[in-house]
């Protein structure tokens, strides 16, 4: 016999897969548009406006938006079933839509609700991001309402260029320019978010790969910043709907575990095509070959499996967070789902390599891209083998204590 809570929870897994099935269909509509801008987009090294614009317009970026904000309320796994298209279609385009939507969440999560609403906009498309890690680039000093504030050169500018306003770390300092220290003994350091017609773009790097990503450095010319496109340090001020209290690690997660998933499955899908009936030395038929029918139904089950694990611990997320149980542990996990995919990836496009033969050659080929495309993205920090080792006492503790489920 079926519980009332089973029956809600069959309603609200019912729902989600068809707000998914929706809104992949939507992204998927979009292709033609994506592989008509494709060459100008290697050309310009950043993803044509005019893709962008067909996102917005398609309601793509505002889908994860709670519905009085005039989106869909999409959650984790709706989100990164969105990026998957994208990304399969072409993962410079996957790349930059990710960093869109996915910096804009974390502005959600950090940004005073009046100023992230006046980013939002009219329509509801305004977005934000930008590289808001490591050493900050830059100062802001305290005048009458806000900020003067500048940065030397920053990497990682991936997407910007699209962007309403972009992110910067920056030191607090005095009137002499020295920096402020807090109570904790070190420097005051403040997230902010500066307009895009005050941010050069240096267009200084040749990216191997994700080559249409806009990847390169960029600055925050020195201007006044408004107070409120400062981070705030007072969470009541925050947005308090589910998508914007997973914090920002989540958010970043689920980025690259979108990526992921749509590079390795246009690569199994380019590998069983390019294949078929296609000689190969003394093999006459590739596809009917047994040592590659094994390696293709492998990496298949690779696929399969680490989406599988993706689903699962994306939904955990959302589902514990709608219910306030969302904790530390919920972030590993989505965290060791990303670091796992990425390992898999790396096979996956491997393999496809091995067996494509000579369709590998050409350089604007789809697999020659999908290979460069891989091996950038397995080189971002969020995937690399340290995140296992940063992971590694949460899981052995949990496989340790009787009492605790081992999975979600």
């Amino acid at each position: 016999m079926i519980t009332a809570t089973c029956e809600a929870a069959m309603v609200k897994d019912e729902t989600q897969t068809e707000k998914a099935a929706k809104w992949v269909e939507v992204a998927r509509s979009l292709q033609p548009v994506v592989e008509a801008e494709l060459e100008q987009g290697q050309k310009d090294t950043i993803v044509t406006r005019k893709v962008v614009q067909a996102w917005k317009d398609a309601g793509l970026y505002k889908a994860q938006l709670p519905e009085h904000l005039g989106g869909d309320g999409a959650d984790n796994v709706t989100y990164i079933q969105i990026v998957e298209e994208v990304a399969r279609q072409d993962a410079s385009a996957g790349w930059t839509f990710a960093v869109n939507t996915s910096g804009t969440r974390i502005a959600g999560s950090l940004m005073e609700r009046n100023a992230f609403l006046e980013l939002l906009g009219p329509n509801g498309d305004g977005t934000a991001g930008g590289f808001a890690g490591g050493m900050p680039p830059g100062t802001a000093r305290k005048v009458d309402g806000g900020y003067i504030v500048k940065t030397e050169p920053m990497p990682f500018g991936s997407g910007t260029e699209h962007l309403t306003r972009v992110a910067t770390l920056l030191y607090l300092v005095d009137q002499n320019e020295e920096k402020v220290i807090g109570e904790d003994g070190n420097p005051v350091v403040l997230t902010a978010w500066a307009d895009a017609k005050n941010v050069e773009w240096l267009k200084n790097w040749n990216a191997s790969g994700l080559v249409s990503t806009g990847s390169g450095h960029y600055l925050i010319k020195e201007h006044f910043l408004e107070e409120k496109w400062i981070a705030t340090a007072d969470p009541s001020k925050i947005s308090p709907e589910p998508v914007f209290q997973q914090g920002i690690w989540v958010a970043t997660y689920l980025t690259h575990i979108g990526v992921a998933l749509g590079v390795a499955k246009r690569a199994i899908e380019e590998v069983a095509k390019v294949t078929k009936g296609r000689r190969r030395a003394t093999v006459p038929n590739l596809d009917e070959y047994p040592l590659f029918q094994y390696e293709f139904v492998r990496i298949e089950s690779e696929y399969q499996a680490a989406r599988a694990f993706a689903v699962q611990s994306c939904r955990a997320a959302w589902d514990a967070t709608m219910d306030g149980t969302f904790t530390d542990v919920h972030t590993d996990r989505v965290g060791q789902v990303n670091a796992h995919l990425h390992r898999v990836l790396n096979d996956i496009v491997s393999t496809a390599r091995l067996w494509s033969g000579s369709a590998i050659i050409p350089k604007n080929g789809a697999l020659a891209r999908l290979v460069a495309d891989a091996q950038v993205a397995l080189n971002h920090l969020v995937a690399d083998p340290q995140q296992f080792v940063k992971l590694a006492p949460g899981v052995l503790a949990r496989w340790r204590d009787d009492s605790l489920s081992k999975s979600f």
